[in-house]
């Protein structure tokens, strides 16, 4: 590929498909964030006013960023298989977008979607855990300053599994404000663990995300870090 610079408008479902595109090659993904979470953008300092991103790719300061694969998809920032995921596919049919039928849907939905257990490979050390949301993190956050992975760093060749055990639905506004203010982790309901290759036993087709958007998988998920695989366009530091 010959270009510099590919920029794409629009949200994290788009980050995803232009990266896809230019992941290990020398060409740079330049983002001006437009979607309804803007996650990647936000977790790399990219601005959210239309005009100041276009200034900051003109500027053209890039960094090598890494990426993950998920069986054979790519994702550059969050894949998930628990409430999240479930709410992602109820979301992508929903007649309208945007932050308030999210809230509506995670409200309406919380009652009837039940925490499982998931039997998870990391770096070859098998774990057993209850899940309400698990999440494979490369990036911290689904959008929204919802950060879901408090300590992920999108340079550091690790991929950060954030899990939300089952709670009451009256600790909900304790916990979405934890996630607001980068604080997740200093609930009990929150664990974590890392690795580089991971694995999650599954036998039947399970419900997920990868960047937002809603995927089918079939048989065990093998998740796979690519450090530093990507170039993008970013504030100089």
């Amino acid at each position: 590929m010959n270009y510099d610079i590919v920029v794409v408008v629009g949200g994290d479902g788009s980050v995803n498909e232009v990266g896809k595109g230019l992941v290990g090659s020398k060409t740079s993904m330049g983002i001006i964030p437009t979607g309804s979470g803007n996650g990647l953008a936000r977790h790399l300092g990219i601005p959210l006013d239309f005009k100041e991103a276009v200034r900051m790719i003109n500027h053209s300061y890039t960094e090598r960023i890494d990426t993950l694969t998920i069986n054979d998809k790519f994702c550059a920032g969050t894949f998930g298989i628990g409430f999240d995921a479930h709410i992602a596919h109820l979301f992508a049919t929903a007649g309208t977008r945007g932050y308030s039928t999210y809230v509506k849907l995670v409200l309406t939905e919380f009652f009837k979607y039940k925490s499982r257990d998931f039997t998870i490979l990391v770096d070859g050390k098998e774990y057993v855990k209850n899940c309400f949301l698990l999440t494979f993190a490369n990036s911290s956050q689904f959008g929204n300053n919802a950060i879901i992975a408090p300590f992920a760093d999108i340079q550091d060749g690790i991929i950060d599994i954030s899990i939300v055990k089952k709670f009451p639905l009256v600790f909900a506004p304790h916990l979405i404000y934890r996630m607001m203010k980068n604080n997740l982790h200093g609930s009990r309901y929150f664990d974590r663990l890392t690795g580089k290759s991971i694995t999650v036993k599954n036998s039947g087709n399970l419900k997920g995300h990868i960047d937002g958007e809603p995927v089918e998988l079939k048989g065990d998920i093998n998740i796979q870090m690519h450090p530093l695989s990507l170039n993008v366009v970013v504030r100089k530091k």
